[in-house]
């Protein structure tokens, strides 16, 4: 179950970086609570949304932005999959750099995404994952 979990998510993710926004949204599902921090503060407090569609609209805007994603890395344990995102360009839409990079969890049910968190540094990704930050991919 865990390696299918990190093998979904880097599918769906590899979708979305070829341009198939339709394949990453297969696996989401439609019910999704997504909690993300507000690019447009410098200390954002989570916010969160809930629905495949809207998750979609966010997804959309930065395509139209000319942003494209590469995973670094993807961690699974049990139900949550860790997973880093590199972004070129995106610190320029942000109020707060990054570095270009987004750590966020995925929970995983029955082969769908139910829920994704984002977080603001790797540690707080690897502690909600329920692992040490110490762990290395």
């Amino acid at each position: 179950m865990l390696n299918e979990n990190e093998d979904l998510i880097r599918g769906a993710y590899d979708a979305y970086a070829r341009g198939d926004l339709n394949a990453m949204l297969a696996v989401v599902d439609r019910d999704l609570e997504w909690t993300y921090l507000d690019p447009a503060f410098p200390n954002p407090e989570p916010q969160t949304s809930r629905g495949r569609d809207r998750f979609a609209d966010g997804l959309r805007a930065q395509t139209r932005r000319g942003l494209k994603s590469q995973v670094e890395e993807v961690i699974g344990n049990e139900d949550k999959v860790f997973v880093s995102v590199r972004t070129p360009g995106a610190d320029q839409f942000k109020a707060r750099p990054t570095g270009d990079l987004n750590y966020e969890v995925l929970t995983i049910r029955d082969g769908r995404i139910v829920a994704l968190r984002a977080c603001r540094n790797r540690n707080q990704a690897l502690a909600v994952l329920g692992l040490p930050s110490a762990r290395t991919a």
